[in-house]
């Protein structure tokens, strides 16, 4: 469903800027980086990448048969492996059973099955307009492999965006080399044993390991970077690719608002907040980060939400087989760290934190101090602060104070929500509902900005990991002197009037367009 950073890829990081809404990541992945052990040597890695770019050169990944039989064995291994995927995500990030079918199998095997739809139809050349002057021709775009792509993955849906990159990739044509999250390593294992058993093993390999191994990887030439995480890290990756002006594609996040107006359906609203906030432990890139409440709604939208919660996971959460937890100890710190400091009342939180279990509740706060830490970093856990507002221009100004958002979803009538959409910008909207939008294939899902760069999905993502290539075919049986020396002054005049006009009056241009 969506995706957080990987300490695995923290190059040069010291030399990177650091935005207010990265800081408690960055603060976390400083500490991961001092416990990294060696899995692959520099030069196991370069060998398989040397083995992926011979696998490229031999042409075999271009042919349908193979991009179809790619796609085919991802499908078998989620079906397949189905419960083996849950368990290993369960015991990475203590996500209920639901949760893990509906995120990381039901999820990628939908992408599967529309891209097997229409796969051939994408790789088909498209017929583009010729003009005037350039007939007797035609012109097309073709779509080929961009080569061998690095995709480095994240944690929080270690399975899900570890494939569903495989599937953009692959239905390109492309080699590819994945790199899945240390941070969630039953999912990094099982990924390493499957993957070669249901895929082409001389065209996608997968390396394994922490920060030496990504920085060993960054140094290589690759034709694309598919990076999922945060913008720290993200922009130690673009300037690595800089080095060899690589293409990338960045999935980051940021702090992604849910607006809720006058005249919304506040049940519905209340529901589907807290249905995308506490998903996966609100570890969710594209979770409603804050709310923003008109004062006309905010007493019903807190006293629904209390009531919802209460009725969720009762007097404590912690004994609720519908509740998950946080990765890891350190970013239980880096939540827990972020509640106390909010200066917020606490509307809703059944349970105590518990850092040994990784446990933090599902916790409602109200007006947070406008500086704490809460209300500027991206707070990737299962906290919702509600800041009420009392106007929308209000709303939107806050907004378009900050960083553009990953997402962004607004309760209320549509043209209400037009107008608000019209006025700010992120990678995508959903109206009325939280995180939806990205299980259409037909919408790309990207960020702008600092929550991202590029899109992918559907057949964005074919495209994204394609080549446009531009071709034109000339005919021969017809061919003008007049572009070829010796230039003459008459040959100029023709060409002027031939190319910038007029070679025919205007009223006879209109004419001959009105009759076709």
């Amino acid at each position: 469903l969506a995706h957080r950073p990987s300490s695995s890829t923290i190059v040069a990081m010291a030399a990177v800027e650091v935005l207010p809404s990265e800081q408690g990541f960055a603060r976390t992945h400083a500490k991961d980086a001092a416990e990294e052990t060696r899995v692959f040597s520099d030069e196991h890695i370069a060998k398989a990448h040397a083995q992926l770019v011979e696998t490229f050169r031999s042409g075999r990944t271009k042919t349908y048969e193979w991009r179809k039989a790619q796609l085919e064995g991802l499908r078998r291994l989620c079906v397949e492996n189905s419960e083996q995927v849950c368990k290993a995500i369960i015991s990475d990030l203590g996500r209920p059973k639901m949760e893990a079918f509906l995120g990381d199998v039901t999820a990628v095997v939908t992408e599967i099955d529309h891209t097997l739809q229409h796969l051939q139809s994408w790789m088909q050349p498209e017929a583009v307009a010729t003009p005037m002057i350039q007939k007797p021709g035609r012109s097309c775009i073709i779509r080929e492999p961009k080569g061998v792509v690095l995709q480095i993955a994240p944690w929080n849906f270690p399975v899900n965006l570890s494939l569903m990159g495989l599937i953009a990739g692959l239905a390109a044509g492309n080699c590819c080399l994945l790199k899945p999250s240390e941070i969630a390593p039953s999912t990094e294992e099982l990924l390493a044993t499957l993957l070669p058993k249901y895929v082409d093993p001389q065209a996608v390999i997968v390396i394994n390991g922490g920060i030496p191994e990504s920085a060993a990887l960054l140094k290589l030439r690759w034709d694309h970077i598919l990076y999922t995480g945060n913008g720290v890290v993200a922009r130690a990756v673009a300037r690595a690719a800089a080095e060899h002006l690589t293409p990338i594609t960045l999935e980051l996040g940021g702090k992604s608002p849910t607006i809720v107006l006058p005249g919304a359906n506040i049940p519905v609203a209340a529901r589907r907040i807290l249905a995308g906030k506490f998903f996966n432990c609100g570890q969710i890139c594209i979770a409603p980060d804050y709310a923003l409440v008109h004062k006309d709604a905010e007493a019903q939208l807190v006293k629904e939400m209390q009531g919802l919660v209460k009725s969720w996971y009762g007097e404590d959460a912690s004994t609720s087989d519908s509740f998950g937890r946080i990765i890891n100890e350190r970013h239980w710190d880096r939540v827990r760290g972020l509640i106390e400091s909010s200066g917020a009342e606490v509307l809703a939180q059944p349970g105590e934190a518990d850092q040994a279990s990784k446990f933090i509740p599902p916790t409602l706060l109200r007006d947070p101090s406008v500086d704490s830490a809460i209300m500027q970093e991206e707070i990737f856990g299962p906290v919702l602060p509600i800041v009420k507002m009392d106007s929308v221009e209000g709303m939107i100004d806050h907004i378009n104070a900050g960083e553009k958002p990953l997402a962004m979803y607004i309760f209320g009538p549509e043209a209400a929500a037009d107008r608000i959409i019209a006025r700010t910008s992120s990678g995508g909207v959903c109206v009325n509902d939280t995180v939806y939008h990205i299980l259409n294939p037909d919408l790309p899902f990207g960020g702008v900005g600092g929550s991202g760069i590029g899109r992918y999905h559907g057949k964005w993502g074919f495209d994204e990991f394609s080549h446009l290539r531009s071709v034109m075919y000339r005919a021969t049986w017809i061919d003008l002197p007049q572009r070829y020396p010796p230039y003459s002054e008459s040959n100029l005049k023709m060409m002027e009037k031939f190319l910038v006009g007029p070679l025919m009056p205007p009223g006879m241009k209109k004419a001959l367009a009105a009759v076709g």
